[in-house]
Formats: C-alpha cells, sequence, structure tokens
C-alpha cells in the first residue's frame, strides 16, 4: 500500500484502528504524520486528543495505556509514535526492543483510538509481535521508490502543489536532485511559493530560486552527450566542476549511469515501437524516446558498453578508490574527455 492510500483510508471512515508502518523513506512517514495531525482530528480536538511522540522517550506499555483510553471531549483519539525501533523495554536489568505488549491490544483494540507506529529501520520479520500484527492485518511496508519511479513522484507532487511545469523542467529537477523525495519537494514548494499561481515554471526560475544552472546541469549534459557534441560535453562539465557543491560528481556519475543504460537499452531492442520500448526503459515521459532513439543511433554497442564500464570506474575513483589523489574537478575534466573518446 502506497503511503496516499493509507492516507485516503486513514482520512476516511474505514480506517483500521492500528497501522504499524515501516519504510525507511523518512518523507513519507513525514508526509503521512503531518497530514494526519492536521486532518484527522478538528482543531478544537487535537490538544486533548492527539499525541505524538518519539519511541525513545517513552515505553510500549506507555504507548498501549494511553490508547485504551477514551477521547476528552470528542469522539476519536490520535496516537502517533515516530522512531518506533527505538522501543525499550527492561527484562531481566538489559534493554530489550520490542512491541511485545501490542499484541494483546491488537486483538481487541479500543475502536475510538488511532493508533499509528511509525518505523524507519524494519523490525526483525522473525520475532512473535510482527508475526501476530502481520497476521492481524495492521503492519504495513512502504518500500522506497525506485529511480524510474521518480518522474511520477515529481508529476504527482507537482498536481498536488498546483504548479505548472513542462517535461523538460521535471527532468531537470530530477536529474539535478537526485533521488533525495524531501529535497524534491521543498524545492518544489520554493517554487510554488515565488511563482505567480497559474505562471509555467521555466528554466530560469529554476535556475533563480532553486541555484540549478539552465545551462550547465546533467540534463543538459545528457542531451550533448546524445548528440555526441563533443564541445558541448566538455563546457558543460568544465561548469558543472567548478559548481561541484550544487552538481556533486557522485550524482552526476549515477544520472550518467542510467542514462546510458537506457541508451544501451535503446540500441538492443531498437526494433520494437515506441510502446514496448517505453514499457523495456520504464519512462514516465514518453516524448523522451526519440532521443534516446538518436543516441542509440550516436553510438555503437561496444562504445556504450566501454560508458558503462567507464562510469562504474568513476564511481570508483570518486569514493576514493585506487588511492589516487585527484580533485573533484579534474575527475569531471577526466571523465569529459574519456566520453568524448566513445
Amino acid at each position: 500500500m502506497e503511503v496516499q492510500e493509507i492516507i485516503k483510508e486513514i482520512l476516511g471512515q474505514q480506517h483500521k484502528p492500528i497501522y504499524v508502518i515501516s519504510t525507511e523513506e523518512l518523507f513519507f512517514i513525514d508526509k503521512l504524520v503531518q497530514t494526519i495531525q492536521d486532518q484527522f482530528l478538528a482543531k478544537e480536538f487535537q490538544e486533548f486528543n492527539q499525541s505524538v511522540v518519539y519511541a525513545k522517550d517513552t515505553d510500549a506499555r506507555s504507548v498501549i495505556d494511553q490508547a485504551r483510553e477514551y477521547p476528552f471531549f470528542g469522539d476519536r483519539k490520535l496516537i502517533i509514535v515516530k522512531e518506533a525501533q527505538d522501543i525499550t523495554k527492561q527484562k531481566e536489568g538489559q534493554d530489550v526492543k520490542t512491541w511485545e505488549p501490542l499484541i494483546a491490544y491488537a486483538k481487541q483494540p479500543l475502536l475510538s483510538t488511532l493508533l499509528v507506529i511509525c518505523f524507519s529501520k524494519k523490525p526483525d520479520g522473525r520475532t512473535s509481535w510482527v508475526k501476530q500484527i502481520k497476521d492481524l492485518g495492521f503492519f504495513t511496508e512502504i518500500k522506497p521508490l525506485s529511480d524510474y519511479q521518480l518522474p511520477a513522484f515529481i508529476k504527482s507532487a507537482i498536481k498536488e502543489l498546483k504548479i505548472e511545469m513542462d517535461e523538460e523542467c521535471q527532468m531537470l529537477i530530477m536529474d539535478s536532485i537526485g533521488n533525495d523525495l524531501s529535497t524534491i519537494y521543498n524545492e518544489l514548494e520554493k517554487l510554488k511559493l515565488n511563482i505567480p499561481k497559474g505562471q509555467k515554471v521555466t528554466k530560469d526560475d529554476i535556475n533563480r530560486f532553486i541555484g540549478i544552472s539552465k545551462e550547465f546541469n546533467v540534463f543538459e549534459l545528457q542531451k550533448a552527450i546524445n548528440n555526441k557534441d563533443r564541445k558541448k560535453i566538455y563546457w558543460i562539465s568544465k561548469n558543472m566542476a567548478k559548481n561541484s557543491k550544487n552538481n556533486p560528481l557522485i550524482a552526476t556519475i549515477g544520472a550518467l549511469f542510467n542514462h546510458f543504460q537506457k541508451i544501451w537499452i535503446t540500441k538492443v531492442y531498437g526494433n520494437v515501437n515506441d510502446d514496448e520500448l517505453n514499457k523495456i526503459l520504464k519512462l514516465q515521459f514518453k516524448n523522451f524516446i526519440k532521443d534516446y532513439r538518436s543516441a542509440a543511433n550516436q553510438y555503437s554497442l561496444a562504445s556504450l558498453e566501454q560508458g558503462i564500464s567507464l562510469l562504474k570506474e568513476y564511481d570508483m575513483k570518486s569514493k576514493g578508490m585506487y588511492h589516487r589523489s585527484i580533485s573533484e574537478q579534474d575527475l569531471y575534466l577526466e571523465l569529459a574527455l574519456k566520453i568524448n573518446q566513445l
């Protein structure tokens, strides 16, 4: 179940009394908690019937005792526990991390209480309490987004924030920021605050308010690689290297690695139609298929495989492998020169 589905269910009339949610993506937890806090209870009841605690500051028994209490001046109560993996229970003089007291409560929960327990680290599925909570249908795991799901996330966030933005600007943000959902969402919120309602976001706006250059970014670098424009590949890389704080080499290599893989796939499956190719590439923006077809015509299969190996090599170099003392800027330029030789 996705976080939006959980939120929709909780804010509806048929929600479960308990949600044990496990996800390593903190953005999902923050989004879930904030939305439920804002909307589950009317403001006049929040002070009395709403509690948000960190597990390290309490224990499972205290949480369960609170969940068993009836709401004040209302018909429902909300308890949210964050970082649930930090819960402790004294057992034979030692701190044991367990939610065993939840089992008895889960078998007969108080229906006026909504108990949401959030894990940012997956609990051990072999433990008795986890098995029983799963059997009762109260456990949900939300997996982090894969790279191919990022465009859909950005589209959804743009729709939610009511921002007008074309696909090229969306790709610019995704390729420049990476897969940090919180950062992506925060930057989109920044655009919402600074761009007049109804006005379409431009590359100039992204440069001005987010700090991503409209000319020197990984998206423009990919376009130059597609066209095998050696002069532009080097020029963009040189300018990105000068501002490596906003263009970390590791992030650039990751984006180029995915890009070269997609060109390679297009080269291998070039004879299939656009719809079939799109299913293989898993592109959210189908318009970019023509760019991958064009790029595949520029490179041989061997050169693409060489490029993928090259990016693996420079990924290790950027992480200090091979014991070479070389600056990030020099690595940027060295990589650009080698890409130009493909």
